[in-house]
């Protein structure tokens, strides 16, 4: 036991809560050993038990506080690398929250289960009865109904119908009535496989002895000998062996039976297309000996390369040497879609080495890759957003494909974006980050041209394949109001031509549904939701309104729920009503739809794509899951069904996500030797991110948007801090918003930095009710970094949310939205 922690036996632990410490605790009792730095203990803190990490150990107890001892410690060593816990005091400081909600972001949840308290009832003679409240004799009915007269606290509260039984339960505890202790969470266990094969060195004439009455023990034995390996008991169980004859061979010492480590591998049951790595081309090749150089130090490096450019090559070159030298890399992806198709390239390059990490493992799945990661099974991981935490302690390369999306900002606390983490990350290991896209978010692009990143460009597509030509469909003419127009005659044309010669089409439209609202035509009422103030949209599927905010559901109506009309009609277009109208009008072809409703299933998104991939599917169908980085020679036809979903989104960058929207999925086209097309409807066809993305022109694209950005004052110009106030009272909301905004410009004027800081609102957001809680915000632009931290951190120390209407204050730092 090391020195320091014989002279204080305490420990500083972080909980994955807001408030969540850190806390000083005592060790234990009957724990002797030494508590690493990133190991897991069970606590309680209030009435809650908790896993939480340790963050120091052995330190100078407070002065004059009775510390509580931990329930338990989990780990022998540490679970969190300390370069982690360090990343996460470095996100709690730049994105202005605590310790705990950081920690959150980093651990995944399945290692942070929350335990309960097990409430058992003493066997005293229970004084008078008019001593307890109605409640807790109700409490103390359904303990005496219990065998062992016990019970957990949370299973109480769910039969009392209460959040929680509270002071009443205090009450009888200090009454002797009843006890309360810790019941540890239950954590995940590492999956094994019980394995048995023939003992050696028995002595055979001892053996026929043992076995003499026993001839399903000798096949058994038969059978081991034969095959002189181990083998599984389940198969042996299959083979009619039961597990009692197994056990009875093993007291008799004439087999070994011993479990091995089995984890759990979400790609084992899945088939990958082969893939063959590419030579690389003269241009690639000049980027990667760049990179190369410069991979010995710690740099940010953009590659600018057009769709199809062969970006992805230049990342699995990187890694070659990389591996080599012992070192780990990170490759992350904007979307869950994409994950098993970079994972089966980078696989079948890399083999086994390759772990994927992002929400839609199990939670078995999840924990084991974890721990295989800490063990040093895995050398690269591939993943959304998330996986920018993988656990690895050598860690050399961090790989963001597509950083310009959006997804890699986190939309909860604590609002990180993946790409600053990975920069700060790799900063402290003294790796490289590699930025990859072929639209570069404004502000990657600015620091580019700024020299704070390094510019590597690929302006040409592989094999000299050119670009597909993009032509205009003005959505002006024809319209209807139902919204058929929307799958236009030219569209129909192409969609024909292209499935004709034998190729397949891709169409995107980002709004899912079949129509996307209900209107009274004699009132003008659209059926909204009741707890977000957007419209329900129509779902033909489920023959109801959904919210795609809420998941709140509701029949569709034939009356106006407004005035009673009975002239209520579904309009606007969605992927499901698409889908509907390409089967009605090519009966001969496959269709089939990629979006949130079709891809619930843990490997939805991967079969689709295989279907499309295998030719079983002629036109897909889906939202912006398909219009980024996926790569189909065979798709002559990329269509654009409504380019202007997102144009006019009262959004400072509603115009960036809209020409990214369309030169990346016109990117999906043109990648075989048969070329490819593209077709953009609009309403608006002048609108520059409609023209520069017709031309395939982002630096066009992006010279006018910077101009404009400036001259406005927004990022990647000034530091923004978006203030959100919510709660269930919108009076309560408006009036904290109020008060916040009044102090703050004291706050200010007092500081002198009213020339630094411009202050806009407060006023309600865009969205201005979701969930069920009204939405206030207050935006705070700065060119200085400092500032906006230093006002930051003042808000979020003297701005209480008001109780009623449960109101809670956000600060996200760099948004990424303003609705």
């Amino acid at each position: 036991m090391s020195q320091y922690t014989e002279k204080y036996r305490t420990a500083n632990v972080v909980y994955p809560i807001p408030g969540g410490g850190p806390y000083t605790y005592l060790l234990p009792d009957g724990f002797d050993g030494e508590l690493p730095v990133g190991c897991r203990v069970v606590g309680s803190l209030g009435r809650r038990v908790l896993t939480g990490i340790v963050t120091e150990a052995g330190v100078v107890p407070p002065a004059g506080v009775r510390l509580k001892k931990l329930s338990a410690v989990i780990d022998e060593r540490a679970l969190v690398p300390a370069e982690l816990l360090e990343l996460s005091r470095w996100i709690a400081d730049y994105y202005l929250c605590e310790l705990g909600e950081a920690v959150r972001a980093v651990v995944p949840g399945v290692l942070l289960r929350v335990g309960d308290r097990m409430v058992r009832m003493v066997p005293v003679e229970i004084p008078l009865l008019n001593n307890f409240s109605r409640f807790q004799l109700r409490l103390l009915h359904l303990l005496e109904q219990r065998p062992g007269r016990n019970m957990l606290e949370s299973a109480l509260a769910k039969r009392l119908k209460v959040r929680s039984p509270g002071q009443q339960l205090t009450e009888l505890v200090d009454a002797g009535v009843v006890e309360v202790a810790d019941h540890l969470p239950i954590l995940p266990r590492e999956r094994s496989r019980t394995m048995v094969q023939a003992a050696e060195n028995v002595n055979p004439a001892e053996a026929e002895k043992l076995l003499a009455r026993s001839p399903r023990q000798r096949e058994c034995m038969d059978y081991l000998r034969g095959l002189n390996a181990p083998v599984e008991l389940s198969l042996l169980s299959r083979l009619g062996f039961s597990g009692a004859i197994v056990s009875s061979l093993a007291g008799k010492g004439l087999v070994d039976k011993y479990e091995v480590l089995d984890p759990r591998d979400p790609f084992r049951s899945v088939d990958f297309p082969d893939y063959e790595l590419p030579d690389a081309s003269p241009a690639q090749l000049e980027v990667i000996d760049e990179l190369l150089r410069a991979s010995d130090s710690h740099g940010v490096h953009m590659l600018h390369g057009v769709t199809g450019s062969g970006k992805t090559l230049v990342y699995m070159e990187l890694l070659r040497p990389l591996l080599k030298q012992g070192k780990q890399a990170i490759v992350l992806v904007p979307e869950i879609a994409l994950t098993p198709q970079t994972t089966g390239r980078f696989r079948a390059v890399f083999g086994e080495q390759v772990a994927v990490l992002h929400s839609g493992l199990s939670e078995g799945e999840r924990y084991d890759i974890w721990k295989q990661i800490r063990a040093g099974r895995y050398q690269v991981a591939v993943g959304p957003r998330s996986a920018v935490f993988a656990p690895f302690d050598n860690l050399g390369l961090i790989v963001i494909d597509e950083e310009h999306e959006h997804t890699y900002k986190q939309d909860t606390t604590p609002r990180y974006h993946a790409r600053e983490v990975a920069i700060e990350r790799m900063r402290r290991a003294g790796g490289t980050v590699l930025l990859g896209s072929a639209t570069p978010s404004l502000e990657s692009f600015q620091r580019a041209n700024d020299g704070v990143y390094t510019l590597h460009e690929l302006p040409e597509r592989v094999n000299g394949l050119a670009l597909p030509q993009v032509s205009i469909s003005d959505l002006r003419r024809g319209y209807t109001k139902d919204g058929s127009h929307l799958v236009g005659e030219k569209l129909l044309e192409e969609i024909g031509f292209a499935t004709g010669a034998g190729g397949q089409v891709l169409l995107l439209l980002n709004r899912r549904g079949f129509h996307s609202f209900v209107l009274c035509e004699d009132c003008g009422e659209v059926v909204g939701c009741p707890h977000c103030r957007i419209s329900l949209t129509v779902h033909r599927r489920l023959n109801r309104l959904v919210c795609h905010y809420c998941d709140h559901q509701a029949r569709i109506p034939r009356t106006c729920p407004a005035c009673g009309s009975q002239q209520v009609a579904p309009l606007g277009m969605g992927t499901e009503q698409v889908e509907s109208l390409l089967k009605q009008h090519f009966d001969q072809l496959t269709v089939d739809r990629m979006d949130m409703d079709t891809t619930g299933g843990k490997w939805s998104h991967h079969e689709i794509l295989e279907r499309l991939r295998g030719g079983e599917t002629d036109v897909l169908v889906g939202t912006q899951m398909i219009a980024k980085g996926l790569d189909f020679p065979n798709v002559l036809l990329v269509g654009v069904i409504n380019a202007d979903t997102a144009m006019n989104l009262p959004d400072f960058r509603a115009t960036e996500r809209t020409f990214c929207l369309l030169a990346q999925v016109a990117g999906r086209t043109g990648r075989g030797q048969k070329g490819g097309e593209v077709v953009i409807q609009t309403y608006n066809p002048a609108h520059p991110a409609v023209r520069c993305a017709v031309d395939h022109d982002y630096r066009s694209f992006a010279r006018d948007e910077l101009a404009l950005r400036k001259e406005a004052g927004y990022p990647p110009f000034v530091c923004l801090l978006n203030v959100i106030f919510s709660g269930g009272d919108e009076a309560t909301v408006r009036d904290f918003s109020d008060r916040t905004a009044a102090r703050v410009l004291g706050y200010i004027t007092e500081k002198k930095t009213a020339s630094l800081i411009t202050m806009l609102g407060p006023a309600p957001c865009p969205l201005e009710k979701l969930r069920g809680r009204y939405r206030y915000h207050l935006i705070l632009k700065s060119g200085e970094t400092e500032q906006i931290r230093n006002i930051g951190l003042w808000i979020g120390k003297n701005s209480r949310p008001p109780s009623k209407g449960n109101c809670r204050l956000t600060l996200d730092r760099d948004p990424l939205s303003l609705m």
